[in-house]
C-alpha cells in the first residue's frame, strides 16, 4: 500500500511524507534531524519548526532601518545645501551622495564625511580611490579625523 500525498509542516510541499509527527518531507527530516531538532521534546521541536517555518528573513534588520530613516534625513539635508558637484573641476548639479570614510556604523550619518557628487564623479571616487584622496573627495578609513 502507498502513502498519500500530504503536505509537510515545514517547507509546504505537497509530497510523501518522512516523518509522522510533524508531518516532514524526506528532505526536511533530514535537514532537522543533522541540526538535532528531531531529537528534543515535541514542545521544544514545535517551538522551533514554527520558527523555521514563520517565513523569509528579513533582508534589512529592524536596526537598520531606523538607521537608514535617520540617514534619510541627514541626506536629504546635506544635498539640499550641496547642489552643485564638489569635485573641485565640475559645476554639473550634484545628484548622489559620496561617503568620503566609508559608511559603516556612524559614518552613514556624519555629514563631515558627505561629498555631493554628479554621476560620473561618484563613479569615478569609487574606481579612482587614491586620486580622489589627493584631492580631498576620500579619506582613510584608518584615519584618526
Amino acid at each position: 500500500m502507498q502513502a498519500k500525498p500530504k503536505e509537510c509542516s515545514n517547507c509546504k510541499k505537497i509530497t510523501v511524507l518522512w516523518v509522522s509527527n510533524p508531518k516532514l518531507c524526506k528532505t526536511c527530516s533530514t535537514l532537522l534531524k543533522s541540526k538535532g531538532i528531531l531529537d528534543s521534546s515535541p514542545k521544544q521541536r514545535s517551538q522551533v519548526l514554527s520558527k523555521v517555518s514563520s517565513g523569509k528573513i528579513k533582508s534589512v534588520s529592524d536596526k537598520m532601518l531606523v538607521s537608514l530613516r535617520e540617514y534619510r534625513k541627514v541626506r536629504d539635508v546635506y544635498m539640499d545645501e550641496h547642489t552643485i558637484c564638489e569635485h573641485p573641476e565640475c559645476s554639473s548639479p550634484s545628484t548622489e551622495l559620496h561617503h568620503k570614510k566609508g559608511r559603516i556604523g556612524k559614518l552613514l550619518t556624519d555629514s563631515r564625511y558627505f561629498c555631493a557628487l554628479c554621476h560620473d564623479h561618484h563613479e569615478w571616487a569609487e574606481k579612482n580611490p587614491i586620486l580622489a584622496k589627493e584631492l580631498g573627495l576620500s579619506v582613510d578609513r584608518l584615519s584618526k579625523d
